[in-house]
């Protein structure tokens, strides 16, 4: 990896890695949404043919069918030698792609009231930063797209903290997608941790973009920074802790440069550098002020697609 433009770069600057649609197709732009064809993938993301087969929804509760798969998607960045991945594993299926009108990001499905049903799910709350989500607070015209391709629409942002760069939305959740545990002890410096993102266009459905780091100066009980680069998209993904419990949200970086990053499309991605993210501490300061007895009669039936 050059830092030698790095290096020169001295004024710190809040990035955002949500991936806004007016820069698809240009040099930091990637795109939206990421559910790509075998033929639009880059070299980099083609891998040896394989067979595999993928169940296809026929409603929201179960799949029927199967397509033969020709290329393994692989995650964004892969081969590149920039970050360290981790194997794959099932709290990786609580992972989730939001987008809007302004762009797309990524998130974690953290709860499920299963006390009820409700249009052949439940009702949950999604975890992202706030930066992916702040264009649609009022609006409420978010979109989340699950690992079984299931989407729900129209949530509405119950909580949200622009200083810590976090936020919860609520969300109806199909049948059959676990959420992930939320950690008790915050990260600390020297602590081993696994970033999961959907930077660069990587596919929800096929992966999605884990990698190990630890826990570096100057983290502390609100903030966790680590040296692992991040690609667009990336942001409101989760930090797990070594007990794979979501521990923190991707928040960004503080420098950017050009790593030779190729997207789908073919195009060269910046990345930016050292990575940052808010800590479980304001994730759980947040959850406090959340009314645990969801109402479902109050949320709006446009939540299922």
């Amino acid at each position: 990896m050059n830092r030698a433009g790095v290096a020169a770069v001295f004024v710190f600057t809040q990035l955002v890695l949500a991936v806004p649609v007016s820069l698809v197709g240009q040099e930091i732009g990637c795109p939206v949404p990421c559910c790509l064809e075998p033929g639009d993938l880059s070299e980099q993301e083609q891998a040896s043919i394989v067979s595999q087969s993928i169940k296809e929804p026929s409603d929201l509760s179960e799949t029927v069918g199967s397509v033969e798969v020709l290329h393994e998607i692989r995650p964004v960045g892969t081969g590149t030698g920039l970050w360290d991945w981790s194997d794959a594993g099932p709290h990786h299926d609580a992972v989730v792609e939001i987008s809007s009108d302004a762009g797309a990001g990524t998130g974690v499905l953290i709860a499920t009231d299963r006390s009820r049903r409700f249009k052949k799910g439940h009702v949950g709350h999604v975890l992202t930063a706030w930066h992916v989500i702040k264009n649609d607070i009022v609006n409420g015209n978010l979109k989340v797209r699950y690992r079984n391709r299931a989407e729900t629409r129209d949530c509405k942002v119950v909580q949200h903290s622009e200083e810590k760069d976090i936020a919860l939305v609520r969300v109806w959740v199909p049948l059959g997608i676990r959420e992930a545990r939320l950690a008790q002890s915050s990260i600390k410096r020297g602590d081993q941790i696994e970033l999961v993102g959907l930077g660069g266009g990587t596919n929800l459905t096929s992966c999605v973009r884990a990698f190990k780091s630890a826990a570096s100066p100057p983290s502390s009980v609100d903030k966790i920074f680590a040296d692992v680069p991040l690609l667009p998209g990336d942001s409101g993904g989760p930090i797990f802790n070594s007990r794979q419990e979501v521990v923190g949200v991707i928040s960004g970086g503080w420098f950017w440069w050009d790593s030779g990053v190729t997207a789908p499309d073919g195009s060269i991605m910046r990345t930016t550098w050292p990575a940052r993210a808010s800590n479980v501490s304001p994730i759980r300061r947040m959850l406090d002020g959340l009314n645990n007895s969801t109402n479902v009669a109050d949320v709006a039936p446009t939540l299922i697609r």
